[in-house]
């Protein structure tokens, strides 16, 4: 049976669109593939499906985000109501992870002796971070990068995955997250379950196209031009010249969406550079 046939789509009595599924496998050969297949039809939607051949097809090899992982964890789970508010560490939660950068206009600051305060959830220096639950969150594939030194801890809805640069360059791991290659693949993975989030094994098995480490590095260059114009706009947020903030962020904001449509374009074999 050709792979069209394995998959189609149709509709209900509502109109409403329904997947369907041929899978020529015994149940213990599809049993022995978990976690890698999913009962959920979404999952196997032909948008996701061909992604995940487009990917197998590359020219490029493929590096898995657990392949180069150095620490991956969230922050701490604080129950009770207590107010830890204070002058100390900032807290990072979801919301203030945007699409070109973090927003520190109104990080939350708990005190140092605060149980939010634990070195697992510390962030660093090109450490990501990403939402890990939540249709606001991971459904809105809420990911970024430090890129300055901050003393700084992440919530129990955040993730903080730190990579080996010498393995992949993490600035170019979340320019490819945010293109279609990464994006499908994290679509696909929170409509596999019922409940939307997005678990360690999950980020460990995403898959990133390895190109070369000159258009990495140029990537990286790319992003940090980009960088400047969000932090200006951040500054002038903090400062309510709404003016200038909607400007520079619209630049910020273009000039990603450029730049992840350039680096889409390197994959499939269309440009050799985003340069």
């Amino acid at each position: 049976m050709s792979k069209k046939n394995l998959v189609q789509i149709t509709t209900d009595e509502k109109g409403r669109e329904i997947v369907m599924v041929r899978v020529d496998k015994t149940l213990k050969e599809m049993m022995e593939e978990k976690p890698s297949s999913r009962w959920n039809a979404a999952y196997w939607h032909p948008t996701y499906v061909k992604n995940s051949e487009e990917i197998a097809a590359s020219n490029f090899s493929v590096i898995k985000i657990g392949d180069a992982e150095e620490r991956l964890t969230y922050g701490a789970i604080v129950t009770g109501g207590k107010n830890y508010e204070g002058k100390g560490v900032f807290l990072v939660n979801q919301g203030d992870i945007q699409f070109t950068g973090l927003d520190n206009t109104n990080l939350k600051e708990v005190k140092k002796a605060s149980p939010w305060n634990i070195e697992r959830a510390k962030v660093k220096l090109n450490s990501l971070i990403l939402a890990r639950s939540g249709v606001g969150g991971v459904g809105k594939n809420r990911i970024t990068i430090i890129t300055k030194p901050m003393n700084a801890v992440v919530d129990s809805f955040v993730d903080v995955l730190d990579l080996d640069d010498k393995k992949i360059n993490p600035v170019y791991v979340l320019v490819f997250w945010k293109t279609m290659f990464g994006k499908l693949q994290i679509e696909r993975i929170i409509n596999g379950v019922g409940t939307v989030n997005i678990s360690f094994d999950e980020i460990r098995e995403m898959k990133i196209l390895d190109i070369s480490e000159g258009v990495q590095g140029n990537i990286e260059s790319e992003y940090k031009k980009i960088s400047v114009f969000h932090d200006k706009a951040m500054e002038a947020k903090k400062k309510g010249k709404d003016v200038e903030y909607k400007a520079n962020m619209e630049t910020a904001e273009r000039m990603l969406k450029d730049l992840i449509a350039k680096t889409e374009a390197v994959i499939r074999g269309e440009k050799k550079d985003v340069i």
